[in-house]
């Protein structure tokens, strides 16, 4: 039956119309993502974001009902598609964890910036928002988990600790967006094949007569101590303190100066004596914690042997350094963007020097044919991405110690989660 001109003209209609609703929609996301990235979500007004997405506040308030609901709908937008599809995937646990690995690097090299914004801006979510996302991110978990779990009953995989490799496996992979570039060289499957190796078999050799590396649980005891922070007992370290904690539950841009010198135990003024500006604090947060980085990752490379025992007292010492301040490593890794200039290209350097200490120790390991790693560039890099997240779901005085989770960490990096004839 043939329809009326009129009522394919109207459905046409119809249809436009949906798509301009769309189109406007999608304009209001990148607008605020590209604001939310650039100056935070508490340096982010409403005005702002209407005017970037060309569009009135009222109509803005239309679409999206307020700045808390736009940060969680940048959130969907990257997570919407991701659990259904890798809930699909089938084959063996290897198999579908290689599909894992791949669909989730090919939605965050598809869309980084949300990434990077949901991850730094996590925090300016209500309870309520909060709440929707955790049982979101336990469903994704989940998923790992089955998967690990019927490898595990298969007799593919040895997993000791079932949450912990859950946790250490897609903290890495969400870290890639810290330095996976879209004009880097590998793309994003091949980056995901890498990422997966490292998990799946690890960094010891494999092959005929290759036994998994063993580490002395004595170990951590030769791993020099983490450099100590700022002395607590004085003003300035009561501070830097306070900042610590102010500056990861509110960001840098909605904690204000009487805040923190509240919490600090400081009259405004004496605040201001100690530190001319709120800015220095954050400065001096993260050349602490890089300072104290690479000071860990340094005093861990110093002794001779086996490089399974270099990495392991690496990833020793770099998890106490995490451990040690939390609070300081949640600051540094989601505040940058408020650094000076000047300031954040000196903790970018030394950035870098703590990154290249780590590689520099996965060549060596693999020029003496006691590593396996195709590319220890990216295998220094995801090893650190796996550190660095564990900022998000520490907790001190849990069921096991910093050295005892750096040790159990250390054993998935050099053996993964395969069995070994």
């Amino acid at each position: 039956m043939v329809r009326p001109a009129s009522a394919r003209g109207g459905a046409e209609a119809s249809a436009r119309g949906l798509e301009a609703e769309e189109e406007r929609r999608r304009r209001i996301l990148d607008a605020a993502t590209e604001l939310f990235d650039a100056r935070g979500f508490e340096g982010t007004t409403t005005d702002d974001i209407a005017a970037a997405a060309g569009i009135t506040k009222r109509t803005l308030y239309r679409y999206m009902g307020s700045k808390e609901h736009l940060l969680f709908e940048i959130h969907d937008r990257w997570m919407r598609d991701l659990l259904p599809e890798v809930s699909t995937h089938s084959g063996s646990p290897e198999r579908r964890i290689r599909a894992m690995v791949a669909s989730q690097m090919r939605m965050i090299a598809d869309h980084l910036q949300e990434v990077k914004v949901f991850f730094e801006e996590v925090k300016h979510l209500s309870p309520g928002k909060r709440a929707d996302v955790v049982a979101r991110r336990e469903a994704y978990e989940q998923v790992l988990d089955g998967i690990l779990t019927d490898g595990v009953a298969a007799g593919d995989f040895t997993v000791p600790d079932l949450r912990l490799t859950t946790l250490g496996i897609l903290g890495a992979i969400n870290e890639t967006y810290r330095w996976y570039r879209t004009d880097g060289r590998h793309g994003p499957d091949e980056l995901a094949e890498l990422i997966a190796d490292l998990f799946l078999h690890g960094l010891a050799p494999r092959g005929p007569g290759a036994a998994p590396a063993s580490l002395d649980p004595g170990l951590p005891s030769r791993v020099p101590p983490v450099a100590p922070g700022p002395d607590r007992a004085q003003p300035m370290g009561r501070i830097v303190g306070a900042a610590g904690r102010l500056f990861r539950e509110k960001g840098y841009h909605g904690t204000n100066t009487r805040e923190l010198a509240d919490a600090a135990g400081l009259t405004k003024g004496a605040l201001f004596y100690h530190v001319g500006h709120k800015e220095e604090v954050l400065v001096r947060i993260h050349e602490t914690v890089v300072g104290r980085g690479v000071a860990a990752l340094s005093g861990a490379d110093r002794d001779a042997g086996p490089a399974a025992e270099t990495i392991a007292r690496m990833i020793v010492a770099h998890f106490r350094v995490i451990a040690a301040d939390r609070d300081a490593v949640a600051v540094a890794s989601e505040e940058m963007k408020y650094l000076p200039a000047q300031a954040r290209q000196r903790v970018l350097t030394r950035r870098d020097e703590f990154e290249r200490i780590l590689e520099a120790a996965v060549v060596r390991g693999r020029d003496r044919g006691e590593l396996a790693v195709s590319d220890p560039r990216v295998a220094a890099l995801t090893i650190i991405g796996l550190l660095n997240s564990t900022y998000r779901w520490y907790r001190p005085g849990g069921r096991l110690s910093p050295d005892d989770l750096g040790m159990a960490l250390a054993r998935l990096v050099l053996n993964g989660v395969s069995a070994r004839a």
